[in-house]
């Protein structure tokens, strides 16, 4: 039997699914501090997260993959869709480009544009303490709120006989 060369590229794939829907249904709520640049995986990554705070004195928040062919997976897109307004969304993945904190509070993207990185950690911190209820409640709310996300992703696993000719587009 001939090893699959493309296996590590399917488990990278379901791997990120699987730290994506894990974010997603964290049985309280996920708060993402992001301290510089955001592109591709990592702005993806804050989309699967409950709220998003951002430093403004460095860093761009970016979906680089149209620049680079590769297609958004219809699981990414679910998730993204509940953190980005389809118009903003469709409007960065079909240009690519790069938005600062201050242009991503305004789209109401992220909750603050924080000044810099001891701002970020106090203002990401302080929120949270505004979310201290009964945490029994967050697992069922976001078990009911996000299920069609979860079904997408789960449909969107990529099996060992899927092509990864899917994920590029020339």
């Amino acid at each position: 039997m001939q090893k699959n060369e493309h296996q590590p590229v399917r488990d990278f794939i379901n791997g990120m699914d699987n730290v994506f829907k894990t974010l997603l249904l964290y049985p309280v709520p996920v708060i993402a501090a992001i301290n510089g640049h955001a592109f591709g995986n990592g702005s993806i990554l804050s989309c699967a997260c409950d709220f998003r705070f951002m430093r403004s004195d460095r860093g761009f928040f970016c979906f680089p993959e149209v620049n680079i062919g590769i297609p958004f997976r219809w699981g990414m897109n679910a998730f993204m869709k509940k953190a980005i307004p389809l118009h903003i969304l469709s409007q960065m993945e079909f240009t690519g480009n790069r938005y600062t904190a201050p242009e991503l509070e305004k789209l109401n993207i992220i909750v603050k544009a924080c000044a810099n990185q001891e701002d970020l950690m106090a203002q990401a911190l302080s929120f949270s303490k505004t979310l201290q209820k009964k945490r029994g409640i967050f697992g069922k709310i976001k078990e009911r709120l996000y299920s069609d996300i979860v079904k997408v992703l789960d449909s969107d696993h990529m099996p060992p006989s899927a092509s990864i000719d899917v994920l590029m587009v020339a």
